[in-house]
């Protein structure tokens, strides 16, 4: 039993370090597939701000591949665990791929909504 731990301890390190080193490289597209599958948005909204609900903002939030690999394997707070038996790696790197892809450009400003602008 001791040594079963020990290999699933490596092997979740060793993927959450490959990971984090940017391999293998996820798909945008089907990360948003995978984040809307999920339910990611019932807690971070849609466009990943958050600004009333439950989970943290992950738009413009400066979250490196290792921290989001964290959260998603081994959460805080409420969070549900996504463990490769639940999300394999591959569709980790491409729902990390996707909350990466959030923070591109900047963040938006009150300006930017034309709603506020009328």
């Amino acid at each position: 039993m001791k040594q079963y731990l020990l290999a699933t301890a490596t092997t979740l390190l060793l993927a959450t370090s490959a990971l984090a080193q940017g391999a293998p490289s996820g798909d945008v597209a089907r990360g948003k597939q995978i984040y809307m599958r999920d339910a990611c948005y019932t807690c971070h909204g849609t466009t990943g701000a958050s600004t009333s609900f439950v989970g943290p903002k992950l738009a413009h939030a400066g979250l490196t591949v290792g921290q989001i690999m964290r959260q998603l394997r081994h959460p805080q707070a409420q969070m549900p665990a996504y463990t490769e038996k639940v999300l394999p790696d591959s569709e980790a790197a491409d729902l990390v791929a996707y909350i990466q892809s959030l923070s591109q450009g900047p963040a938006p400003t009150g300006k930017d909504i034309p709603l506020l602008n009328r």
